[in-house]
C-alpha cells in the first residue's frame, strides 16, 4: 500500500520536530515521543541488545532486577529473527510468529501480558549473529496490529535515524574532555564506535564489503551503512581515506 501524501507531510513534521533537539542520545524521550504520535502506540523503547551475554548494552543497576527478568523468558523472537537472517527491515512480531504461537511464548505470557502490551513492530538498527540494537513499538492486545503502513514509515525514517546517532557521537566528542584534546598518537579515534573500528581495520586490511560482511556475520549492507556513518563522523569520502585517518590515531 503506497504512503499517501498525509503520510508524507506527518514524517516531514516529526523530523522538523526531532532535528530541533540537540540531544547526545538519539533516541531520547521527545524523539519517543514524536515517534508514539507518527505510529500511535502505547510504547517505544530503543534496546542494545548482546544475545550471546544475554544482556542489555545499556543496562543500569536500577533495572537490573527487570532486566533479569526479561532474560529469563526472552530474548524477543524479532530478535532471535534477526540473528538466524541478519535482516534489519522492520518487521511485525507477526511477521515472525503466529499470533497463538506468540500468545504462548513466556516473553508474551509472563513479561508482556502483564502490562497490557501485544502488538510488536521492531525497527533492526545494526543486527549482528551476536548483538543488534532496534526501536520496538508496542500496542495493547484489544487493538489492530501494526500496519503495512507504519512499516514504510519505519523504513523510510531509517537514514534520518542513522544521521542522529552520527550526530549525536560529534556532539558528544565535541563535549567531552576527549574531544576538545588532541588524541594521543596510539589512541583509538573517539568518534567511532568499536564496530566501527572494526570495519575500517579490515578495510585497510584490504577486504572487500562482501569479505567483513562473512567475516563479522553481518550483512554487505550493514557493512556499507557502518562505513558511510564512519566517513560522515570523520569528513572523508573514501575507504582508503578512512582506513589512513584511523591508522594515523591508532
Amino acid at each position: 500500500m503506497p504512503l499517501g501524501r498525509a503520510d508524507f507531510q506527518a514524517i516531514l513534521d516529526f523530523l522538523a520536530r526531532v532535528d530541533a533537539v540537540d540531544d547526545e542520545t538519539p533516541y531520547g524521550p521527545e524523539v519517543r515521543e514524536g515517534l508514539r504520535t507518527l505510529i500511535p502506540c502505547d510504547k517505544v523503547g530503543y534496546d542494545q541488545s548482546d544475545l550471546d551475554a544475554r544482556r542489555f548494552a545499556d543496562a543500569t543497576p536500577e533495572s537490573a532486577d527487570d532486566d533479569a527478568f526479561y532474560w529469563t523468558v526472552g530474548p524477543c523472537p524479532i530478535a532471535e529473527y534477526r540473528s538466524r537472517t541478519a535482516d534489519a527491515t522492520a518487521a511485525r512480531m507477526s511477521d515472525v510468529m503466529g499470533r497463538a504461537r506468540w500468545h504462548e511464548h513466556p516473553l508474551y505470557r509472563d513479561y508482556y501480558r502483564p502490562v497490557g502490551l501485544d502488538q510488536v513492530i521492531d525497527l533492526g538498527l545494526s543486527p549482528t549473529r551476536r548483538t543488534y540494537r532496534s526501536l520496538s513499538l508496542y500496542r495493547g492486545g484489544d487493538v489492530p496490529d501494526f500496519s503495512e503502513r507504519d512499516l514504510q514509515v519505519l523504513e523510510l525514517l531509517r537514514p534520518h535515524f542513522r544521521a542522529r546517532e552520527a550526530r549525536a557521537a560529534l556532539m558528544a566528542t565535541l563535549r567531552s574532555p576527549v574531544g576538545r584534546e588532541a588524541p594521543s598518537a596510539d589512541a583509538p579515534d573517539p568518534r567511532l564506535t568499536p564496530r566501527e573500528r572494526e570495519i575500517v581495520a579490515l578495510v585497510a586490511a584490504g577486504r572487500t564489503n562482501a569479505q567483513i560482511a562473512a567475516e563479522l556475520w553481518v550483512t554487505p549492507a550493514t557493512v556499507k551503512k557502518h562505513l558511510e556513518n564512519v566517513y560522515l563522523k570523520l569528513g572523508v569520502g573514501s575507504r582508503a581515506a578512512a582506513a589512513s585517518r584511523v591508522q594515523s590515531t591508532g
